[in-house]
């Protein structure tokens, strides 16, 4: 009778546990063949892309201004939903912008995320993965975090708002450079006649 009653609560307490594990999607972002495509719009994608970048920035330099990227391809909502649990002093790149933590990759598996973002360091872009663990009922808290050294390329900005403002600036100099062109151009005498 004891251990019925033993074997009634392990399993009270493990099958809850493993359903809740079960309900994180499995995904790599940005894809990677053969893995599970989920774009990180929804949670807990917004939660472990910015305890990632608050960690890289807390360990290599809380003192500086939190400037960060995400991987190309998200939309807006995204990017808002990771502004809004960033720091208030936290922006987004910008063009010239040099200390910059962009998220490269993150890879979601149950109830652990790791994600790699690139920071700055001493004039070279290097690369660190964070790992968080949490879920549906926890909050993502990190777990640790790892510096390769492995340098990276410099960021490039990735912001759907921030390209649409660098293509209208764009637009507007290829607008006004013609516009200079044409009044430029000498007027023509040709009236068709021969």
């Amino acid at each position: 009778m004891h251990t019925r009653s033993l074997a009634a609560c392990l399993a009270l307490a493990v099958v809850p546990s493993l359903l809740l594990a079960s309900c994180t999607a499995t995904s790599v972002y940005p894809p990677v063949p053969g893995q599970t495509v989920s774009t990180p719009s929804v949670s807990p994608g917004p939660e472990v892309m910015a305890g990632a970048i608050r960690e890289a920035h807390r360990l290599t330099a809380p003192n500086t201004p939190l400037i960060y990227n995400l991987p190309a391809g998200l939309p807006e909502n995204t990017w808002n939903r990771v502004a809004f649990l960033l720091p208030d002093s936290a922006r987004s790149m910008e063009p010239g912008d040099d200390a910059v933590y962009s998220v490269q990759q993150l890879r979601i598996s149950g109830g652990t995320a790791e994600i790699d973002v690139v920071y700055p360091d001493r004039g070279v872009f290097q690369l660190m993965t964070v790992k968080l663990a949490g879920g549906p009922l926890t909050p993502w808290s990190v777990a640790w975090s790892y510096r390769w050294m492995i340098p990276a390329e410099k960021p490039t900005v990735n912001d759907p708002l921030q390209k649409a403002e660098m293509a209208a600036i764009e637009s507007a100099k290829v607008e006004s450079a013609n516009s200079a062109a044409n009044e430029t151009a000498p007027a023509s005498t040709d009236d068709g006649i021969k």
